[in-house]
């Protein structure tokens, strides 16, 4: 490589230089300027280099060697050539003082948007845009979820993006103040939340909130409203071992006989298994082959359900969540309604979503899920199993597009639940972290933590950001807690237990045509969960433990309240219909005494 002597700056021959004074330095001779010059130009050689180039800013110095660049592109450039194999720096820009600092304009020269700079939370990286920071980030932390940036101004104070204090609204100053200690909260439910953790003893108070100059004002969250105050403040019931130790009650023969038949019940022939399995391996191989050709993003799926879990009681029911591979990033600090949240695009411009997306890069759920489900009617329309398949007619807030598959002649159609999804990588920050006793293997735990999903679930609060909230969902780390959740070998009647539960809501659903719509599955996993969580540690007889199981359920469905075991204060039974409530209570209570021994009393 060859060095202007004048400017230093870098050519690969004597040709360039040439021609590079020839048009930069035009006043000196081509032969480069006498040692004498050179010594009477030393402190001022980049500065004349500046002045000769009077449009070119050489801010941009490399680490490694003397090179400068104009810009943070050409840096990249240089280093990818010279300094191959090692890990690009973050540059530095060069005044003419010599001082290093990132390059921003003058705080003083313009306006005041230019002093913010987006940080990235994973390395000390920083942008004057979101944008650049995405981009940043999805080069630099591919295996990352990608944070709400905070924004930072030069002197380094880390703040959220938002407009100048005295431009905009006040919304961010008004606090909940706790009148029993000094925490403060920015929402009600923030402190009804705490209240419930800190001051059990004593009842919520009316509140009021405070802004940054002090005075007080009453207040009401409309999100709150929703929130029982059993939800918040509710004692957790004595745990199941112990309900096992102090059950006194004799263990009759009609009881095993009971829990006898209905495994019997539960269990699924070999034939009918791999049957269905096969013909929706077939199904999904053909649906995802048809998907990627006709839409221009990738498509991926993953199984999640009973089937899966190996806890079905049938094989006519299959859920596949479907997901297209594209970067989005959830806003898990907005927690004004807990479980259901805001998703930002993420990836370089999409143009097949442009419909779902807002001009802030927020992705519409419901539009996103009409557009999806406009996908499924073209794949249904072309691939060969589409005409053995019924869509079924489903409520508007179903995140599922449901069809019955008839794959099997002379037998009941299968039940296929497609979900549209987006995965989000990474444990949500909002979610507990899972350590449950009853599996043995650390890899499963730490595989079912490694990603979550969000579905076009319809908030039910009254929200004004409703058309814009996801419902966060945990499909695969339940699929892999129930798979192995007699992995600890302290008791194989575990995933029996449950499917016993599930067996009791399908036979009271067939009694109750149209009765039992809300409580699901998904319900009934968020409280054995639980339950396994307390299971005895001791060899017991099973009569005793699903009687226990059925009398904690019977509580929850009396106080209106199963807990959500990945989200803390969130009651899975809160917009379930209190008449369906009441009907299920009925049905749990017959069956409880069924295993009592005892004849339901009139």
């Amino acid at each position: 490589m060859k060095k202007c002597d004048i400017c230093f700056k870098d050519y690969k021959g004597d040709a360039g230089i040439r021609i590079h004074k020839s048009k930069a330095h035009k006043d000196e001779p081509l032969g480069g300027a006498s040692t004498k010059d050179k010594q009477s130009k030393t402190k001022t050689t980049i500065q004349a280099s500046y002045g000769d180039h009077q449009t070119k800013d050489f801010k941009f110095k490399c680490k490694f060697c003397d090179k400068r660049t104009e810009t943070e592109t050409g840096l990249r450039i240089h280093h990818g050539i010279v300094h191959k194999g090692i890990t690009y720096p973050e540059p530095f820009s060069t005044d003419e003082k010599g001082s290093r600092t990132k390059s921003v304009q003058d705080a003083h020269g313009g306006n005041h948007a230019d002093d913010l700079l987006f940080k990235c939370k994973f390395c000390d990286k920083t942008s004057q845009t979101e944008r650049g920071l995405k981009i940043h980030h999805g080069r630099a932390h591919q295996g990352t979820t990608y944070p709400e940036p905070s924004s930072t101004d030069q002197k380094g104070s880390g703040t959220k993006s938002v407009p100048d204090a005295h431009g905009g609204n006040h919304t961010d100053d008004l606090q909940f103040n706790c009148k029993f200690c000094d925490k403060t909260f920015q929402t009600e439910r923030g402190l009804k939340i705490h209240h419930g953790r800190v001051h059990q003893d004593k009842d919520f108070p009316g509140h009021c909130y405070k802004n940054s100059t002090g005075s007080t004002a009453a207040t009401k969250d409309p999100y709150a409203k929703s929130v029982a105050k059993e939800e918040l403040l509710r004692s957790p019931s004595v745990p199941l071992d112990m309900m096992v130790k102090i059950d006194k009650a004799t263990v009759t023969d009609q009881a095993i006989d009971r829990l006898s038949d209905q495994l019997e019940e539960c269990k699924m022939s070999k034939k009918d298994s791999s049957a269905a399995s096969e013909a929706m391996n077939s199904f999904t191989d053909s649906f995802l082959t048809e998907l990627n050709k006709i839409s221009k993003l990738k498509w991926f799926f993953f199984n999640s359900g009973s089937f899966y879990d190996k806890t079905r009681n049938s094989p006519d029911e299959f859920d596949l969540m479907i997901y297209p591979d594209v970067q989005v990033s959830v806003d898990f600090d907005d927690k004004s309604v807990l479980g259901f949240y805001k998703v930002k695009m993420v990836s370089t411009r999409v143009p097949e979503l442009d419909g779902t997306v807002t001009r802030n890069d927020y992705i519409r759920p419901e539009a996103y899920k009409t557009y999806v489900f406009e996908l499924f009617d073209r794949v249904l329309q072309k691939i060969r199993e589409g005409r053995r398949v019924t869509k079924r007619v489903k409520s508007r807030n179903s995140p599922a597009y449901t069809i019955d598959y008839k794959a099997i002649p002379g037998k009941k159609a299968i039940d296929v639940d497609l979900v549209p999804c987006f995965k989000i990588e990474g444990w949500p920050p909002v979610a507990k972290r899972l350590d449950p006793k009853w599996i043995s293997y650390d890899s499963v735990v730490h595989n079912a933590m490694k990603s979550c999903d969000v579905v076009c679930k319809k908030c039910p609060h009254d929200h004004p950001d409703n058309n814009l909230l996801w419902r966060l969902s945990f499909a695969k780390a339940e699929k892999m807690l129930m798979k192995h959740a007699n992995s600890s070998g302290d008791s194989t009647f575990k995933k029996d237990a449950y499917r016993f539960i599930k067996l009791y809501i399908c036979n009271m659903k067939d009694q109750f045509p149209g009765k039992i719509q809300k409580f699901s599955s998904y319900c009934i996993k968020q409280f054995i969960f639980t339950e396994f969580d307390n299971w005895p540690k001791k060899p017991t007889e099973e009569v005793i433990i699903q009687r226990n199981i059925l009398k904690h359920l019977i509580e929850g469905l009396e106080e209106r309240c199963i807990p959500n075991y990945f989200l803390q204060n969130d009651n899975v039974l809160q917009f379930i219909p209190t008449d369906e409530l009441n009907l299920l209570c009925r049905g749990m209570k017959m069956e409880y005494e069924k295993l009592l021994g005892k004849k339901r009393s009139k």
